[in-house]
Formats: structure tokens, C-alpha cells, sequence
């Protein structure tokens, strides 16, 4: 019997992220995962794609950080307000 996990490591859901959609320019690595986190870790954090264990480090949901890391790169900037709806 195969289990497919929804979340995953920060670093593996960049990664994801970045070989979906390499039309975006950006690089594998955690330095650039990093760099990403800087501008948008609220609203991962607040759209529930991000999540910090432990106080240490950060796990992912695979499909909402891909979903939502898209609509940040590509410069909408989200409200408060907005719906969940948004990364359907």
C-alpha cells in the first residue's frame, strides 16, 4: 500500500515548485528558498501552505505552497480578505 503525504519539507515543496514552473526563472537551493520566504512567508504561512515545526523548521503543503507560491511570483498581492478560493 502506497501513502501519499500532503506536506513535506520547505526545501522539497521549492523544489517542487521550481520544476513545475521553470518559466519563472527560479533556482533550486535553499538559499533561494530562503530568499523567497523573505517577501512571502506571511502568506504562506496565513494561506496554511507553510508551517513551522518545532520552532525550528519549515514543512509545506505540497499543493497549497505550489498553488500560492505561483500567484506570489507572479505579483498578485493578496488581502487579507481574499478567499482560499484564489489558488483553486
Amino acid at each position: 500500500m502506497t501513502i501519499i503525504h500532503s506536506w513535506t519539507t520547505g526545501h522539497n515543496a521549492w523544489s517542487i515548485f521550481t520544476q513545475r514552473h521553470p518559466e519563472l526563472g527560479y533556482r533550486d537551493g535553499r538559499q533561494q528558498f530562503y530568499n523567497f520566504l523573505r517577501r512571502n512567508r506571511a502568506a504562506l504561512v496565513d494561506y496554511d501552505a507553510l508551517r513551522l515545526a518545532k520552532g525550528r523548521f519549515w514543512v509545506a503543503h505540497k499543493e497549497r505552497f505550489c498553488k500560492l507560491a505561483f500567484v506570489l511570483a507572479t505579483g498578485k498581492h493578496l488581502q487579507s480578505n481574499d478567499s482560499p478560493e484564489l489558488l483553486s
